[in-house]
């Protein structure tokens, strides 16, 4: 009976085809979702690190309390990239998430907001494009690391 109703009444076909289109970036969602997971166990692991690092530049010989500045510094980068990340990437989850909603608008109040919906996917593919990017630049920092101390 639904689907006799939805065939039948334009408005319902219109709906019908929304929530299709709707579901490609409900998986783009779960992606940026897993990106954001990322991120963040990196900022976790780069926190404990430098707390580490704080407490044992308490005690050190002022050659080793320097060494330790240094390292430190470079975790200090790391954050301000991996957080510009995280920051990216949640901009990008919610350019999506509002893609979805004005498509839903859009079937709703039979307007043509395809040009907006564009502008919005645009914008969410940078801003994702973005924080891979300072991803990557923060887990070179993190390579550079492990080799230099």
């Amino acid at each position: 009976m639904l689907l006799i109703l939805l065939v039948t009444n334009p408005n319902s076909v219109g709906l019908a085809e929304t929530i299709r289109l709707a579901v490609t970036p409900v998986f783009l969602l779960a992606g940026i979702s897993g990106l954001l997971g990322v991120i963040t166990t990196r900022l976790s692991r780069i926190i404990d690190r430098a707390r580490v690092l704080k407490a044992g530049d308490l005690s050190a010989s002022v050659a080793r309390s320097r060494e330790l500045q240094g390292e430190l510094q470079m975790h200090r980068r790391r954050m301000t990239l991996a957080s510009a990340a995280f920051a990216s990437a949640t901009t990008s989850f919610l350019l999506v998430a509002t893609v979805v909603m004005v498509l839903f608008l859009s079937t709703l109040a039979t307007i043509d907001l395809t040009p907006l919906v564009a502008l919005l996917f645009v914008l969410a593919m940078g801003s994702l494009m973005t924080a891979v990017l300072l991803l990557l630049r923060e887990v070179q920092l993190g390579s550079q690391a492990l080799r230099r101390f």
